[in-house]
């Protein structure tokens, strides 16, 4: 969370909806360079968010050799400018103060590699047309920040560019990803999934582009890759930052002539593809590390669509509690009404597994029978003795007994030890920054202790 209190007075704000539809209200934010090579120069920016940087694609790119591809991004938030450094490698100084996330006063300077910004907010409006709509597929919000996702996704899901949707865990990318096929005018063809993080890189090639029999030892016949498999329709490249080095002029060969040629083939197959990738990666900065391809970072981010962390838009945890306890409810579950002090609860929480982890929590109290916001029970004997609810495919219902295991074994392990981080740690045979992750995702009880690691 941004370490600074924010002005009230909030320059961002969904108008009333009138002929046109909703839209956002933001005042511009101007930018001097005060020091460095581009000295002296002055920029406005009309949008609700400014990334800056030394890579092209950022919105004011500083020719400085210290900045960082992606260094920090500006948003108009709550009356003021947030700063959020995008995590570069020389950091970012806000008013003297070394900073990650926080908000700029009036005037504030930003020292960023050999470079000096001063910010202001300018009095001039602008307005944003918004979506009116409350989900996108299977997104659900009625939040800024959603509605300005689901306005970039419309645009989107009109042509047929490449997308690149970043965002954290459990922030939906995948979701997007469908959601974005089934508006386009592809619906009705394949949506193909292609997980970079789950196939063995030796494999990688065969999987994305297919062989021929006899192109390797055990091809023993044709097949057809992702690419093939998604013709017409839309192939999603998950976890595109897992991406071998070696694979990525292919992709982008690929993606630049829309032809794949399989391992021990050189006939060329032509194919008719939209590409949707996805990462929880700061790829500008995998670019810089010379982890991932620049030209392919720029193919694949025609569009970019960065989905919000839950905990930028507590505004939403109502709407998807009541969507997923509706859920569950369709599927035969009990539902138990959520207290209005449990729900101020949930909304105060950070959900640092995001939507996905509000989901299994959902879940997982509703699976020990408790409301939500109250703790569960541990776990009764062996795991074989646990309720099954075949209306839960096998994945969530393994995920969801696992959560509710660990989160019983390292309750029981701080009930032994008194709360003691450390001793619960060497007992559980991890170290004491996942135990304290623990604590705040399963809200435990533990003792404060100093950092002694």
């Amino acid at each position: 969370m941004p370490s600074d209190a924010a002005p009230r007075d909030a320059v961002t704000e969904i108008l009333s909806r009138d002929a046109s539809g909703l839209k956002l209200r933001s005042r511009k934010i101007h930018v001097d360079v005060v020091a460095g090579q581009q000295s002296g120069q002055g920029f406005d920016f009309a949008g609700t968010e400014v990334r800056i940087g030394s890579a092209r694609g950022c919105d004011l790119v500083l020719f400085d050799g210290a900045v960082s591809r992606h260094h920090l991004t500006l948003k108009v938030e709550r009356g003021g400018i947030r700063v959020i450094d995008a995590g570069s490698r020389n950091g970012t100084v806000l008013d003297g103060v070394s900073i990650r996330d926080a908000y700029a006063r009036y005037d504030s300077t930003l020292v960023l590699g050999n470079s000096s910004l001063r910010l202001r907010l300018l009095q001039d409006v602008i307005e944003i047309p918004l979506s009116s709509r409350e989900s996108f597929g299977g997104l659900i919000g009625q939040s800024v920040p959603m509605r300005v996702v689901f306005t970039m996704l419309e645009r989107a899901a009109a042509v047929d560019d490449t997308v690149l949707v970043e965002g954290e865990t459990g922030t939906g990318k995948e979701l997007a990803a469908e959601a974005l096929h089934e508006e386009s005018a592809r619906s009705g063809e394949p949506f193909v999934v292609f997980d970079c993080s789950a196939v063995a890189p030796n494999l990688m090639e065969s999987e994305l582009f297919g062989h021929v029999r006899g192109a390797f030892s055990g091809a023993v016949a044709d097949r057809e890759g992702a690419f093939e498999a998604a013709d017409g329709g839309t192939l999603f490249l998950d976890e595109i930052g897992e991406l071998p080095l070696d694979l990525q002029p292919k992709l982008l060969r690929a993606l630049e002539r829309f032809e794949v040629r399989r391992i021990g083939s050189n006939t060329p197959r032509k194919v008719n593809v939209r590409v949707v990738a996805a990462t929880n990666r700061n790829l500008a900065e995998e670019v810089s590390n010379k982890r991932f391809r620049e030209d392919l970072y720029y193919r694949l981010a025609v569009v970019r669509v960065v989905l919000p962390p839950l905990r930028e838009r507590p505004d939403d945890i109502p709407l998807l509690i009541h969507h997923f306890t509706r859920e569950l409810a369709e599927r035969g579950r009990q539902v138990t009404p959520l207290p209005e002090r449990a729900m101020k609860a949930l909304i105060g929480q950070a959900w640092p597994g995001n939507v996905r982890e509000l989901k299994n929590a959902v879940t997982r109290t509703l699976f020990h029978g408790t409301a939500l916001g109250q703790a569960p029970p541990s776990l009764p004997g062996p795991l074989v003795t646990a309720k099954v609810d075949l209306s839960v495919p096998l994945k969530d219902a393994r995920e969801q007994l696992c959560e509710a295991f660990e989160e019983a074994y390292l309750r029981e392990a701080l009930s032994e030890t008194g709360g003691n981080v450390t001793h619960a740690a060497r007992i559980a045979g991890v170290n004491r920054k996942f135990i304290q992750r623990a604590v705040q995702r399963f809200r435990l009880r533990a003792n404060e202790e100093p950092e002694t690691e």
